[in-house]
């Protein structure tokens, strides 16, 4: 990208007003959960709301693509890679601040398992259902993330938010109109913060609930090889993975990807696997999941990059 579009002025702007790491050439599976992806033009990673709002003025400035990524969870990049700008949350946007007895303002790249440690250190409950998930609070808020009956929405009073041209805004719980895994965003727009509210519960009534969450996650705690965590949405009153294991499924290989034996929503990388293996084999499960029960299942995972 840098000699296609100006490669001077490009690594100019970093070398004279970017504060954060910057990477060229990144292979996106050292930066995906499922370790699969060819390679991204450039990852920055902004270490505050000064060095994004310079980053997103200066992609929109050149006509630049730029992509939002925390841990990489839920995530499927192409082969071919990505042109443009990865913006990684995970390094300036990774504070916690604590304020009354039940409330938190929450940085993007902070990931859920360690919000949900500090929750329980200080007897903080309602985060709970997030155990076992391992995305960060940028992606959680943006796909309302959920489990066992409790999503993001329930504990999310609004997100701090960079605007299209780096601007700074505020949008309450009731602009995110959160609906089953997802959050409306202005389009453009980067989570920054989240303002989160809590209840107050004894370290032993969390570690408790906690407990009986992953009782019932053990199925996907069986999964070792590489995932995204469940590849599709569940249909309203149904389970995708039960859709999938009744269409035949489970277990079933393309290339170096399998649907998991343990859990059928997952799809694993279990052979080096291309990412043209997992789409492929999400169109046919799709595919034989519609003709077998007229249920069209819609991808729970964000694909990004070309192919």
């Amino acid at each position: 990208m840098a000699e296609q579009k100006g490669g001077t002025q490009f690594t100019l702007f970093f070398i004279q007003r970017f504060k954060g790491k910057v990477l060229f050439n990144v292979p996106m599976s050292a930066h995906t959960s499922l370790n699969i992806g060819g390679s991204a033009d450039v990852m920055a990673f902004p270490q505050d709301e000064a060095d994004l709002k310079d980053l997103i003025q200066f992609a929109e400035a050149k006509g630049f693509q730029f992509y939002i990524i925390g841990a990489g969870t839920n995530l499927l990049v192409r082969d071919n890679g990505i042109r443009g700008i990865v913006i990684n949350m995970t390094e300036g946007f990774n504070g916690i601040t604590w304020l009354d007895k039940t409330k938190a303002v929450v940085g993007a790249g902070v990931k859920l398992s360690q919000l949900l440690n500090g929750c329980k250190e200080r007897g903080l409950g309602g985060l709970e259902f997030a155990c076992g998930i391992p995305g960060t609070v940028g992606g959680g808020v943006a796909m309302n993330a959920g489990a066992y009956g409790g999503e993001m929405k329930d504990v999310v009073d609004g997100v701090e938010i960079a605007g299209k041209k780096g601007q700074r805004g505020f949008l309450s719980k009731t602009e995110l109109n959160f609906s089953y895994r997802r959050a409306e965003m202005p389009r453009g727009a980067v989570i920054v913060r989240a303002h989160m509210s809590f209840v107050s519960r004894t370290p032993e009534e969390i570690g408790e609930k906690i407990k009986e969450f992953r009782e019932r996650r053990k199925a996907s705690a069986q999964i070792t090889s590489p995932s995204a965590g469940s590849i599709f949405k569940n249909p309203e009153g149904l389970s995708a993975g039960k859709l999938i294991e009744e269409a035949g499924f489970k277990g079933m290989r393309l290339g170096g990807a399998k649907v998991s034996e343990a859990h059928a929503n997952y799809i694993v990388n279990d052979d080096g696997a291309k990412a043209k293996d997992v789409l492929t084999l999400m169109a046919e499960i799709r595919d034989k999941v519609y003709a077998k029960t007229g249920v069209l299942l819609e991808p729970e995972i964000k694909v990004l990059g070309e192919d």
